[in-house]
């Protein structure tokens, strides 16, 4: 063999060296990445499918009417108790004063009534003796009229004022029976038409006082759909009401890298909304399942469907967070922002270290988009 093939027999074994060396590298690193990423979904388990939230209320009224003043403005920050907007208060003013002075008059029908059964008790009393002296005048007549002693006529008018006297006395009696039974019923110690008059009051006041709405928390007003003189409906919503007391984080986690998440692990997010920022948090909750798995019954037979895909795709479960660190004021959140999370479950520092790495460079990332 010549010098010149030796030349190229170990020129060639060297570039078939390097390709081995090179090829075997890249297999290495291809392992090292998943089973990497095999205890990253278990020890610092890492999300980007997560998002900001916080309770939202729909500002309904309690009454109807025409808008007379608003005292707020679309995407505005108010304190708790600060008024939102008038709803004209003139028709329930009028209900109360007209129930006010209801109140008083049942009241003196109440006295009236009392003077009443006083009254129609005496008249009983007066009835019944009338009745009873008819009836003795009537039973002396009876003999002398056997005996012709007196006229048959005298004897029938004796006895058409008996049953007279007994028509009042009933008529009294049922009288006395009306008065009564109007004062009959008490409810905590009063009468309860003095009640019936007195909670309808009640009801009149709390919907004067529900033609001011006001804000139930601090927060933030968003899509006001409402003008002066617009006529608002009981129960229809006409703002958004964003609570900016209570917010947190919903993460979801695919089913394999939930096994190690408890109540009170720590984490740390990034938000898209403020990039190269990292908040800490804990975890609140961790929810017990999703809609895919929930029965609802049918009287059907179950439909099962056949899966076209190899390989069957994990679950995701929703995972809540609090956010720990006190947010500057400059960082406003908004509900539905882009946010990634990874949690310390315990995996050691070295996981710990790459998995906080790993959101840094994410959290750099958000410049671009």
């Amino acid at each position: 063999m010549s010098l010149r093939d030796m030349r190229t027999r170990i020129r060639f074994d060297d570039i078939k060296f390097t390709v081995k060396f090179w090829v075997l590298l890249i297999i290495f690193i291809i392992i090292v990445i998943i089973f990497y990423y095999i205890l990253l979904d278990r020890y610092t388990p890492y999300t980007g499918d997560a998002y900001i939230q916080a309770y939202v209320t729909q500002i309904a009224p309690q009454v109807e009417g025409p808008v007379t003043k608003i005292y707020v403005k679309n995407d505005t920050f108010v304190e708790e108790g600060q008024p939102l907007y008038d709803i004209d208060y003139r028709p329930y003013e009028y209900k109360v004063k007209q129930l006010e002075a209801k109140l008083i008059q049942t009241r003196q029908d109440i006295l009236q009534l009392e003077s009443s059964i006083a009254a129609a008790k005496e008249v009983v009393t007066q009835s019944a003796a009338d009745v009873d002296f008819a009836n003795r005048r009537y039973n002396d007549l009876v003999p002398l009229a056997k005996k012709n002693f007196i006229a048959q006529l005298q004897l029938d008018e004796a006895r058409d004022g008996l049953k007279a006297k007994q028509a009042l006395l009933r008529k009294a009696e049922a009288d006395l029976r009306r008065a009564k039974q109007a004062l009959e019923f008490k409810i905590d110690g009063d009468y309860a038409i003095i009640k019936e008059v007195e909670s309808d009051l009640q009801l009149a006041k709390y919907y004067l006082s529900q033609t001011t709405l006001y804000a139930p928390s601090d927060g933030y007003v968003s899509n006001l759909q409402l003008s002066i003189g617009a006529y608002v409906n009981v129960g229809e919503p006409v703002m958004t009401f964003v609570d900016a007391k209570n917010w947190w984080i919903v993460a979801n986690f695919k089913e394999n890298s939930i096994s190690r998440i408890r109540k009170g692990k720590e984490a740390e997010l990034s938000m898209a909304l403020y990039p190269g920022k990292i908040f800490k948090a804990k975890v609140e909750s961790l929810d017990w399942g999703v809609s895919a798995g929930q029965g609802i019954p049918s009287g059907d037979l179950p439909d099962v469907k056949n899966p076209q895909n190899w390989v069957q795709l994990a679950q995701r479960f929703p995972v809540r967070l609090r956010i720990t660190d006190d947010i500057n004021p400059g960082y406003t959140l908004r509900i539905g922002g882009s946010v990634s999370v990874t949690i310390d479950t315990g995996g050691g520092w070295i996981l710990n270290s790459l998995a906080r790495l790993w959101l840094r460079i994410g959290s750099y990332v958000n410049y671009i988009y």
